[in-house]
């Protein structure tokens, strides 16, 4: 089994206040393992550094010292991945004219608090599709990847990549409204 693949949502969830340093043990009741198709009983999760190093029977050395989770009464999966998100901005807005009224730190600060629930929600890697504004998905990204934000491994677009009026593209507006160049970077025909 390749532990590195097992970045499970709820232990991420509940070892992101522990010290960086300090392992932590997890008890799981059950475990789903996605590889063979079964579930593992009474498993031990241990965890270094925010990544888990192994899985292996509970056994009473198991904890050795490091914090202990006990979710002996819950079953534990991998981290969920969704291909198609879009983390960074408010996409749901009724108004075409919103992505213009709003800024890349607003986009980006959005983005933050998506990505937290997106991971509290399970999901511990996504494929971010697109943004408005180009590259604010990169930086979330980036933020993440250093720790300054709590979300999931994004792999990301950089910017909708579109026709002129396709989808991702911000249409629907006034004439004569002049729609930013970083809006229009992944445009192509």
């Amino acid at each position: 089994m390749r532990f590195s693949r097992w970045l499970l949502a709820l232990v991420l969830a509940a070892s992101a206040t522990a010290a960086a340093a300090q392992p932590v043990v997890v008890r799981a009741g059950r475990l789903l393992d996605v590889e063979h198709g079964r579930y593992l009983l009474d498993q031990a999760i241990r965890i270094d550094d925010g990544r888990i190093v192994s899985v292996s029977p509970w056994g009473a050395g198991a904890r050795g010292g490091a914090r202990f989770i006990d979710w002996s009464a819950y079953t534990v999966l991998p981290g969920l991945i969704d291909l198609h998100t879009h983390l960074v901005g408010d996409i749901s807005s009724a108004d075409v004219a919103a992505p213009l009224s709003s800024s890349a730190a607003r986009d980006a600060l959005i983005g933050a608090a998506h990505a937290r629930a997106t991971l509290a929600a399970g999901f511990t890697t996504v494929r971010d599709v697109g943004t408005y504004r180009a590259h604010v998905d990169v930086a979330l990204r980036n933020a993440i990847n250093a720790g300054l934000v709590e979300g999931p491994r994004m792999y990301v677009a950089g910017a909708y990549v579109t026709v002129t009026n396709g989808g991702g593209e911000v249409t629907g507006l006034p004439e004569g409204t002049v729609v930013p160049d970083e809006m229009r970077r992944g445009v192509a025909d």
